[in-house]
């Protein structure tokens, strides 16, 4: 189940809110919470059965060790408890999801063949495995209250983010639902959470997957790439994992909104960023708070001078890279990042100059595109063929097929009314969603930071309405989101 599917918006998702609010007002709140408990492993079962004992396992493991933690008076017996549970937690994640890649790279160290190992990849464990080290940590500091088993594992499971973030903290999610206010439905709350469900569901579906279905054609065929074609690939990935990202981001914002539940902030109009450090502040801002305030703060951070501080932010670059997947695309891009973070500490340590505003933007903006042939490339050296395609690929016509992948349903129609060839109204429709998806990407005010002030208004309701009937009418088929693969 997906929340760009039939099921999720027509049955899912108002049997969840009617279910929830129902059971607050007639019954105890508890009975509430365990039945959003319930819906959240449904949600989870229902698109990857096998990971449920997994998750349950997760959570009761750290749930044990979180209450082993709290009721001993020793320091140094918490500290023993944290270190054991932290590395039960990395070994989990290590076996299910790097097993395969640590054992590759060993055999080809010593000459060795080796069989992959079918292990399952239960989803989203990177978030929920993560999120929960942030509880265990938070409790051996004291800063973590003592829930009940069933708070905590919706906490740790709460359908809206356990399958692609946002790693949200303990004190974000459960003083909301355990909050009377939070016990009745809000009118204000259901609009501005189906607001941005619309929203982001015409992000995923019209925008995300059309750009998809260009980026996914040009990396079957490399070699027929021109450099105008090259350049659009890159461009259409891009595009695919922003639009991807923030719809997914605006949906999940959404959907808690419905619950009375406000979620943290992941995803800030990035492509806006003037730099690197810009960039990563708008970039899945709750991963880069965890391994800055879990990883990074306690390496020293940028407290034993510059050299310290750059060593220190490299670090925390490879393991985001490795966090993302088990391949060295994923490292390389992380170092990547990494390298150029260094670089912008030294620069703004050294001088106090900066570039205009955009050249600084432009060079930011290209740099990002390119790390991106690395995340997604399946090996270094297809990124490297299609980088290589921008520069030698010559110059020509953007392939026909390439271009008719922008042709959705409704462009197909109006170029049937049109007095153009379907090649060169392919080509202007190509175009056309480039251009507006750029604009779309660098100068709208983010979504999630407008719900902050959101007044309904007749105009907005109408837009969304919409955009929602436009994207159910377009679900011809069910995408899953890039994130889910993390």
């Amino acid at each position: 189940m997906l929340f760009n599917s039939y099921f999720f918006i027509f049955v899912f998702l108002p049997f969840g809110i009617a279910g929830y609010f129902v059971l607050h007002h007639f019954t105890r709140p508890r009975y509430a919470q365990y039945f959003l408990l319930a819906m959240s492993f449904w949600f989870y079962a229902a698109n990857d059965l096998r990971s449920v004992p997994v998750l349950l396992g997760s959570i009761l493991l750290n749930y044990l060790f979180s209450t082993a933690i709290s009721a001993t008076p020793y320091r140094r017996t918490k500290s023993i408890l944290l270190v054991c549970g932290i590395f039960l937690n990395l070994l989990t994640l290590g076996i299910f999801k790097y097993m395969n890649f640590f054992m590759e790279n060993i055999a080809l160290l010593t000459g060795q063949g080796y069989d992959p190992i079918q292990l399952l990849l239960p989803l989203g464990i990177s978030f929920f495995t993560f999120q929960q080290i942030s509880y265990l940590v938070d409790t051996r500091r004291g800063t973590a209250p003592t829930y009940t088993l069933p708070e905590y594992a919706l906490y740790a499971s709460f359908f809206p983010y356990v399958t692609s973030g946002p790693i949200a903290f303990h004190s974000e999610i459960l003083p909301q639902i355990q909050s009377r206010a939070n016990w009745v439905p809000s009118a204000r709350n259901l609009s501005r959470g189906l607001t941005a469900f619309s929203f982001g569901l015409f992000k995923k579906v019209l925008v995300a997957d059309t750009f998809g279905a260009a980026a996914d054609w040009g990396w079957n065929h490399l070699n027929d790439l021109n450099i105008p074609a090259a350049i659009l690939v890159i461009l259409a990935y891009s595009l695919q994992l922003y639009f991807d990202f923030a719809g997914y981001s605006d949906m999940a914002s959404g959907v808690a909104l419905c619950f009375n539940i406000e979620l943290p902030m992941n995803f800030d109009s990035p492509y806006r960023a003037r730099d690197i450090a810009d960039f990563w502040k708008r970039w899945h801002i709750t991963m880069t708070r965890f391994f800055t305030q879990y990883v990074y703060i306690p390496l020293g951070g940028s407290r034993h001078g510059l050299i310290h501080t750059c060593i220190n932010t490299l670090i925390i670059f490879l393991l985001s890279g490795l966090w993302h997947g088990a391949a060295w695309t994923f490292v390389l891009w992380g170092a990547l990042h990494g390298i150029a973070m260094v670089v912008c500490r030294v620069l703004k340590a050294h001088t106090k100059r900066h570039l205009p505003l955009l050249p600084a933007w432009l060079l930011t903006f290209v740099f990002v595109n390119l790390c991106w042939v690395f995340f997604r490339a399946p090996s270094i050296a297809a990124a490297g063929q299609l980088l290589s395609r921008t520069v030698m690929g010559g110059f020509g016509a953007l392939p026909a097929d390439l271009t008719d992948c922008f042709m959705i349903t409704e462009f197909s129609c109006l170029q049937q009314l049109l007095p153009f060839s379907k090649e060169t109204f392919a080509t202007v429709v190509c175009i056309f969603f480039v251009l507006a998806a750029l604009a779309g990407a660098v100068f709208p005010q983010n979504m999630q930071q407008r719900l902050k002030n959101f007044q309904p208004k007749p105009s907005l309701c109408v837009a969304a309405t919409l955009l929602l009937f436009w994207s159910i009418l377009s679900l011809s088929g069910v995408s899953t989101f890039l994130y889910f693969t993390f």
